[in-house]
């Protein structure tokens, strides 16, 4: 029995000192605190949208644009209200659109990003896969599954090693430089540590990030592979008119229940601005869908107060930036609304 108390006693020794030195590693890498944005934790602010009084802020959903841009803390200081931020990094909006247009109990101030190549993909494309994957979890949320989340959420509060987006031993293999299978085409590898999760689910740049010329100039190279250099235009047709037609039927309904849906178009620079002009024209998409569903939108480049900002790599905002980005966006969106109201 001594024997089995010393062995266990050792374990726990050395577990404790891996951990330990583990921590100090990451934190001297420059890693900061985050969060995995994984089906729990989107899970956790989908429970919010239900929410009422005066506290219950819009609901935003889209892909990585609005996660970066619209700086929560910022939208709540300003208007008492706490944004729901369902926003899904790499893909386009519509499946969530459509879930909350079938949802008789959801009534709220929808915000949705419009990045164009994401946002007019074709249905049943990869863009759309993780939008389906995050709406099928949901309603399976179980209890253990809620406890397992509140106890994470408590380790990765306090320890950066549980960052597992970033830190485990599969996050190091896809950094690994392996060349390609013939035929296959890898995803682009992005530049370390350029980003964080916090619990809300705001995404922002790390300062290393911000003060990196070198990271910031991967990031361009992978987005160069990811669309920032497409020529072939947007689908148009039927194809267009099928997704307008979905689109309009989910605003409707919202609108219906007294519900509101607010169109955004987020700042992209550099050669992202310039693929996006070219390959989505602003009069036969964005116009478009702006007639077509009868809602309102906020295009940044029609507001000056908008239009100024650089995004370091061609598509999100710095944190500085999305701060006042946010504190120029709010009273916008306030009259966009009050003009729509019914």
């Amino acid at each position: 029995m001594p024997t089995l108390s010393k062995a266990a006693s050792l374990a726990a020794l050395l577990l404790i000192t891996f951990a330990v030195g583990r921590e100090i590693q990451v934190r001297r890498a420059g890693y900061g605190l985050s969060y995995n944005d994984d089906d729990s934790l989107w899970a956790s602010q989908h429970r919010r949208i239900y929410g009422s009084g005066a506290a219950a802020g819009p609901v935003l959903i889209g892909s990585s644009r609005i996660k970066f841009d619209v700086d929560l803390a910022t939208w709540t200081r300003l208007t008492g209200q706490v944004p729901v931020q369902l926003a899904l990094t790499g893909t386009s909006p519509r499946p969530v659109l459509t879930a909350l247009g079938n949802d008789p109990n959801f009534r709220g101030t929808l915000l949705v990003d419009v990045t164009d190549q994401l946002f007019f993909a074709p249905d049943g494309a990869p863009q759309e896969r993780k939008a389906h994957e995050r709406l099928r979890a949901w309603p399976k949320w179980s209890l253990a599954q809620q406890a397992s989340f509140w106890l994470n959420e408590k380790l990765e509060s306090r320890l950066v090693m549980f960052d597992e987006e970033e830190l485990t031993l599969n996050a190091f293999f896809k950094e690994m430089p392996l060349p390609n299978r013939p035929g296959v085409r890898s995803f682009p590898r992005f530049a370390d540590n350029f980003a964080t999760n916090g619990p809300d689910r705001q995404s922002a740049f790390t300062n290393d990030f911000v003060r990196s010329p070198a990271k910031q100039a991967q990031m361009k190279a992978a987005w160069l592979q990811l669309g920032a250099a497409e020529t072939k235009r947007g689908a148009g047709g039927d194809t267009l008119l099928a997704q307008l037609r979905t689109i309009k039927r989910a605003v409707d309904q919202i609108r219906g229940r007294g519900g509101r849906v607010l169109f955004l178009h987020f700042p992209s620079t550099g050669a992202f601005r310039v693929a996006e002009t070219r390959c989505y024209p602003r009069a036969l998409f964005w116009d478009r869908l702006l007639a077509y569903t009868h809602a309102p939108g906020i295009y940044y480049a029609d507001y000056p107060a908008l239009a100024h900002f650089d995004c370091p790599e061609w598509s999100h905002l710095a944190p500085a930036d999305a701060a006042r980005f946010t504190e120029a966006l709010v009273p916008v969106v306030a009259e966009k609304l009050m003009k729509n109201k019914k």
